[in-house]
């Protein structure tokens, strides 16, 4: 990775910005449900950003099923889940591009 990025650092704005916006319907529509998903996409981003393992693969699975269930939405008819699975692939493409160099780097590391 360029040194000039900070790895996941795209993945933690888009998993805080994704937080906030399920906060927003939780307050909207008084419902439980939007925040605890909002509360869970806040602590995932932080746990992303200090890059914890276990963070990064939770949040790499919940992603991975909530960029699914867009599709389906957008498939459906709903228009603005594209958004949804715009945030949702651009999350996915970070972290596994991360998962790629670190791969990489520990099997340099192994070589070397």
């Amino acid at each position: 990775m360029p040194e000039r990025f900070k790895p996941l650092q795209l993945a933690t704005y888009l998993l805080t910005i994704n937080g906030i916006l399920l906060l927003g319907y939780a307050y909207y529509w008084n419902s439980v449900t939007y925040l605890f998903f909002g509360l869970l996409n806040l602590v995932l981003a932080y746990g992303v950003g200090r890059e914890n393992r276990t963070a990064i693969k939770v949040a790499l699975i919940y992603i991975t099923i909530e960029f699914f269930f867009a599709l389906l939405y957008l498939i459906s008819g709903d228009i603005y889940s594209a958004v949804d699975a715009a945030i949702s692939f651009f999350i996915m493409h970070d972290i596994l591009s991360y998962i790629q160099w670190v791969y990489r780097q520990e099997k340099e590391q192994e070589e070397g």
